[in-house]
This record gives structure tokens, sequence and C-alpha cells, in this order.
């Protein structure tokens, strides 16, 4: 390649051009030359163009060029020398411009308390009669673990107990639950539109804190027959949430995955609009072969939670605080998978060299676009994945439901599938089927659908409901 690193200069070479024009047709190449003549202004006679820069010296240029020129100007002078980035210096340095023009765009996020002082938080604004008890849940001077609740589930109870007192002040009532003021308060709810589900939840938790904190070992037959009433009513309503044009098909939604993959590789790795839209395909192929629930897939990790083996071999190995398990069992359950998926090692490996790192510098699998360094959490990942489904779909199905899509195809196209489906989707409950069983066929369960859905890749998979 020529050198290019004249003081002044009318376009690059004819190399730099070639590639510059095939790589990236649409883009206007006079003014990525007038940048790259700039930043050579800028270096001086000492350095050529084609010697590739440090961090410190981009970050010096942007700093520059936001004074004298405005930030605006700065920004967009860095972003047309990212274009020319590959060909010049390689990809790592176009990953590199990528990320400080992110820091640079985007200001600070304000810290988001740890759950547990979130926890504390709720807890003190209780009457007082409720502190000792619900402290004692999170393990607070307990021998044991065994009846710790788990923050989120303290949470949640917390939460309800809020609301049940001010209902409660609001109207004069005492907070102790009776039969009457808890039929009133269902009553009440329903009349503000919540569903017989989160009626029904609400009563539960509100009768949990009672038993574990202000009454300890406080029951109520009146009150339990209100909640036994409102569970039977949900029952025969369903879920809001969840209605038959959601079962789209795991498939079908793998599919999705794989052409949001497709589009990102045909533009090419130029930005982080590009890198955003490989992340949210591969969010979509993860959650259909690896039907996982979003506080899962929010531990997935690069080399560390989701490790390729030889191609096309990819294990899935989770620790106990990632799944849905008692709090006491979290530190001996896990989940630890080994998959085949060609088209899914493929796009994990190229993302994993070209594509993550215009984020940062980390390895969680799904990074926020707008926190740096930071993973999305588990309620952004269900938002995406609604989003995601909804837009190129028509319908919008939440990661859980790509969980039902999977059980579903499961049980109607894989052999024995009706006894699969629970390994599958790591059920322990006897209800679904004996835990002996789940962990013994939940290796095989994890490799037959993994080929299967990969299989599918090549042709239509709508399910034939």
């Amino acid at each position: 390649m020529a050198p290019i690193g004249s003081k002044r200069f009318v376009s690059v070479s004819r190399e730099i051009h070639a590639e510059l024009s095939l790589d990236r047709p649409d883009l206007d190449l006079a003014p990525v030359v007038m940048a790259l003549e700039n930043f050579s202004h800028w270096r001086g006679r000492e350095r050529s163009l084609c010697e590739p820069p440090v961090r410190e010296e981009l970050q010096g240029y942007l700093a520059d060029n936001s004074e004298t020129r405005g930030p605006h100007v700065a920004v967009g002078q860095l972003f047309y020398i990212q274009a020319a980035a590959p060909v010049l210096w390689g990809m790592p340095f176009a990953a590199l411009i990528a990320r400080l023009i992110r820091s640079h765009r985007c200001e600070p996020k304000n810290s988001v308390l740890p759950q547990a002082e979130r926890v504390r938080r709720l807890i003190s604004r209780l009457p007082d009669e409720h502190h000792k008890g619900l402290l004692l849940k999170m393990g607070t001077d307990l021998g044991g673990t065994k009846n710790v609740w788990s923050l989120s589930y303290l949470e949640a109870v917390s939460i309800s107990l809020l609301r049940w007192t001010r209902w409660c002040e609001s109207l004069g009532h005492s907070v102790e639950p009776t039969g009457t003021t808890f039929w009133q308060y269902a009553g009440d709810l329903e009349e503000d539109g919540v569903s017989a589900r989160s009626i029904t939840d609400y009563l539960v938790r509100i009768m949990a804190g009672y038993r574990a904190s202000y009454t300890p070992g406080f029951t109520s037959t009146a009150c339990d027959h209100v909640t036994s009433l409102h569970r039977a009513r949900a029952k025969r309503a369903g879920s809001p949430t969840k209605t038959r044009a959601q079962l789209v098909g795991a498939s079908t939604i793998y599919d999705l995955g794989c052409d949001l993959i497709e589009g990102a590789r045909a533009r090419g790795p130029r930005g982080l609009h590009q890198a955003r839209d490989y992340r949210n395909g591969l969010l979509l192929m993860l959650a259909a072969a690896v039907p996982q629930r979003a506080r899962a897939m929010s531990h997935f990790d690069i080399g560390q939670t989701v490790i390729l083996l030889d191609h096309p071999h990819i294990r899935i190995r989770l620790p106990g605080s990632a799944l849905k398990l008692r709090e006491h069992k979290k530190g001996r359950g896990g989940y630890d998978r080994v998959i085949e998926n060609s088209d899914l090692w493929n796009a994990i490996d190229g993302y994993q060299r070209t594509y993550r790192p215009f984020f940062d510098d980390g390895t969680m699998m799904f990074p926020s676009l707008l926190d740096i360094g930071s993973a999305i959490s588990s309620k952004q990942i269900g938002v995406l994945t609604g989003n995601l489904t909804e837009r190129h779909l028509g319908v919008r199905v939440s990661v859980h439901r790509v969980r039902d899509n999977v059980a579903t195809e499961a049980s109607e196209e894989l052999q024995s599938g009706g006894y699969i489906a629970p390994a599958l989707l790591d059920h322990k409950s006897a209800t679904t089927t004996m835990a002996s069983y789940d962990h013994a066929q939940g290796v095989r369960a994890a490799r037959d659908h993994s080929v299967f859905i990969a299989a599918r890749r090549s042709y239509s998979a709508e399910l034939k409901l």
C-alpha cells in the first residue's frame, strides 16, 4: 500500500480508494478523504498516516477538534476516519474508534442501587413490625440458608405489603388481613384493571409477608379461602399476556435471529448500529436454541458461561444463582449442557472477533447500547425480545413465551418430545416429570433440540397449529 502522509493531499491512494468503494459502496468518499487529510495534518510530517494510532492519540485529536470546531464536528470527523480504519490499520482500530465515539456521545447513567439495598429501603418504609422478620429472610442472623428468600421474591413481597398498607390506611382498615378486607381489596384491584392472576399473586405475597414478619405463623382460613377463589378464577381466565398468536414456532424465531445477523454481515462491521443488529440477532438465536429465562440469559458471557468448544459444539454453563431455584438450592444447582449447532457456533465466533469489540472491551454476550461497560438487564432482554418479534413477525413474543414455543415445537417434532420438553426447559417440578428423569434427559434434550432447530433453518418452520 502506498504511504499517505503528506501535509496536504487531494485523494487517498488508488488501492485504499478501491477498497473503500468495494466495502462501502453507499459511502461518500469526499468527506472521508477530507477527514484523513485533517488527521494527517494534525499528526504532522513525522508520522505517516499508514502508522496505526494509539488510543491516547485519538482521544487527543477528538479533544482538540471539540475545542476548536465543536463536539458535533469532532465526532463526525472521527466517524469518517473510522470508515477508512479497516483498510488503513485493520478492524480492531475501527472498533477502537467506535468505542471512543460512543463514550464521547453517551452521558454517564445514574448508578442503579444494588438489589439488596433496594429491598432494605422498601422494608424500611413498612410498619416497624415487619422489619425484623423480613430482614431475617435476607439471611441476617440465621443459622442456615434454607428459610432465606431470594431478593427478587422479597422485593415483590415488600412491594405488595406497601400497596396493602397504603390501601388499608386510606380506608381506615386494620392492616392485619381479614377475609372481608381481602375480598374488598381484590375487588378494588379488579376494578383498576388488574388481572385475576396478578390479584392472586398480591394476596399470596401479603399472606407470606405477614406469616414471616408481622405475626409469625399468621393464619386466616377466611383469607386463604379468598385467595383460593381468585386462584381458581385466574386458572379459568388464563394468562392475559399469552395468546395463541404468539405460538409462531421456535424455529421461526431462530430464523429471524439468523436473518438479522445476515443483514448486519451484509452491511459489514461499519459501526455500533451494525453491532447492535448482530447482537439482537444472536439474542433471538440463543433464546430459541437455549430456552432459558431472561434472568439466565442476562448471565450469558462469552468464554465464561457460553463456551465455544470444537466446532460445532457449544457449552452452556450457568451457576445456580442465574436460575429459578429456591435460595438454599442455588449453591448446589446449575445448568451445564453441550449443544451442537454450526450456525450458532459461527455466529458467536464472528461476534466475538468482529462485532462485539464495537461495544467495549468486555465479554458480556448482550452489552448495553447506552451504558458503557454494562450488560442489558433481564427486564431489558424481555422488552427487546418483544420489540424485535413485534416489529418483524407482527406479534409480540416475550422471552418466556419463546420457551413455550420451544416446548410446543419439541413436543410435536422431536421423537418422544412430550417427555423431552420438560427436560429441555430444565423443569424440576414433580408435576411435570420426575426430577431424576429430567436430570438424565437434560443433556440429550438440549443436544437433540439444537440439532433439530439448526436443521430447520433451510425451510419454513411455522408450527402447524
